[in-house]
């Protein structure tokens, strides 16, 4: 198997070490900043499965929610060309997953159950309503699970470029996982991770097929989400496979509604894994888009009309 952790996707080792609540109502820790993506009005930190989870916020209507994939440098900006595109008919809710973004990483082993326990309790105990979901790689992995575990908190699901039938399925492994966590070749990964040269050779070359849109504020957002000396963690989970899951069996028992989005050009998660997913489920819908791994990003527009078009319904 073969993984690179920063992006939703797989690369080999050489690659990877060189790139290497408590209530209802959102619970504010400090002075939060404003929304990072124009058209959410309000930004909140929450204690949910007792991991900081923090989320921007906007729009009336039936709640939709978008879910960015696993990845070094990522966060809920994923989502900055989408989520107000639909602040007319929807409460758009974008979150980072624990240990992202400005969900402040901690000092532990992000595993697939923590993200899927945290998830579930973001439905039930901010969204408080059934909900479209928008997801992205091991995101849409971890919302596949909860949409089987609790249908009666996802109504639809849309997913781009997902993992967990082919790729991102194998079992932890403990000892490498121990390996990394306060040793020599961890700090040399986490020190790979935030360098500006890693950083900007994984956004052209596995995450963007438009180089133009790799830009200097874009690699300055993704630096700027690694810097936190914890940041590391996540990537330790993931490059040992706690962050992995497989959903074969739960994908093919879903009930609801979905579509996939793959990028054309996607270089770790390519779009012939697709048939894995339709063999399954043959009446899903996919959209090829002329993208690498977001296409949501790199093909707003299109993917934008798509979203509308399957959340409109036929």
């Amino acid at each position: 198997m073969r993984r690179s952790f920063m992006g939703p996707s797989l690369v080999g080792p050489v690659l990877l070490i060189s790139l290497a609540v408590s209530s209802c109502a959102p619970r504010a820790t400090g002075l939060l900043p404003s929304p990072r993506i124009a058209g959410l009005q309000e930004s909140h930190t929450v204690l949910l499965n007792d991991q900081p989870v923090y989320y921007e916020v906007g729009g009336e209507g039936a709640p939709l929610v978008f879910i960015h994939g696993i990845g070094g440098g990522n966060s809920g900006y994923q989502w900055v060309k989408n989520a107000a595109a639909f602040t007319r008919n929807h409460r758009v809710y974008v979150l980072d997953l624990p240990g992202f973004g400005r969900s402040i990483p901690r000092p532990q082993n992000y595993t697939a159950d923590l993200y899927v326990k945290t998830l579930t309790a973001f439905l039930k105990e901010v969204v408080q309503q059934e909900a479209d979901v928008v997801a992205s790689s091991l995101g849409a992995a971890y919302s596949i699970k909860i949409a089987h575990n609790d249908p009666e908190l996802v109504q639809s699901l849309t997913l781009v470029s997902p993992t967990g039938i082919e790729k991102l399925v194998n079992p932890p492994n403990a000892d490498f996982y121990n390996s990394l966590v306060g040793s020599p070749l961890g700090d040399v990964i986490a020190g790979f991770l935030r360098g500006r040269f890693s950083v900007s050779f994984f956004l052209k070359q596995q995450v963007y097929l438009d180089q133009s849109l790799v830009t200097t504020e874009l690699k300055k957002i993704y630096q700027n989400n690694l810097k936190d000396p914890n940041a590391a963690y996540p990537v330790f989970s993931f490059i040992s496979d706690y962050s992995s899951l497989n959903i074969a069996k739960e994908w093919a028992a879903l009930k609801q509604p979905a579509m996939m989005v793959w990028g054309s050009d996607d270089v770790n998660t390519p779009v012939s894994g697709a048939q894995k997913f339709l063999d399954l489920r043959p009446e899903v819908k996919l959209q090829v888009l002329t993208a690498r791994a977001i296409p949501n990003d790199e093909r707003s527009a299109e993917f934008n009309g798509l979203l509308q078009g399957f959340l409109q319904g036929p």
